[in-house]
């Protein structure tokens, strides 16, 4: 299966979407866990939910990022800056994408704390604790990823919208489900 120059195909499209879905479900798992006081289950049951589909996100780029590999994308819209702009604002998401749970995993290491895929296999700890270095990551993951993260999202959603609206070609549209 393959695109063709003017849409993505319904495989890129799903993934595209189970990451907006993914992603959104992450961010609501840890805001939601600060409801609860410390030793409340349900405080380590949504950060539990985090750990698990931050490590979901990076599986399904793995097989998002070999997709893209596989199969034409649509020519991209618009000058050269703007498409130079819109492979760095790609690429960099894809980046941020992998760096958030792989900082994750290496934080809960370094703490000293296991980190489950729901419940179903443990990620192998290749770190030895160090709550030092744990609070670096910490910083980074949280302080610099995800303000970095949430910069590009926004930065993507506010392209797509100046496409549709403004320019009114079809690279919103290109993306959204077919009726």
């Amino acid at each position: 299966m393959s695109n063709s120059v003017k849409r993505w195909n319904p495989v890129s499209k799903g993934l595209h979407w189970l990451f907006v879905f993914l992603l959104i479900s992450v961010w609501g798992a840890v805001e939601l866990h600060e409801f609860y006081e410390r030793g409340d289950p349900m405080r380590g049951w949504f950060m539990q939910l985090h750990f698990s589909l931050g490590i979901g996100v990076l599986l399904l780029l793995t097989l998002r990022l070999y997709w893209r590999t596989r199969h034409k994308r649509p020519q991209l819209k618009g000058n050269q800056w703007q498409k130079a702009l819109s492979g760095l604002t790609h690429w960099g998401l894809y980046l941020l994408i992998i760096a958030m749970p792989v900082s994750g995993i290496a934080m809960r290491q370094l703490f000293g704390r296991s980190s489950e895929f729901f419940g179903l296999f443990a990620v192998p700890e290749l770190l030895t604790k160090n709550p030092d270095l744990g609070k670096q990551i910490a910083f980074l993951h949280k302080e610099v990823l995800w303000p970095s993260l949430l910069i590009l999202v926004g930065l993507h959603i506010v392209a797509a919208l100046w496409h549709h609206f403004v320019i009114r070609d079809n690279t919103l549209s290109r993306m959204l489900p077919q009726r």
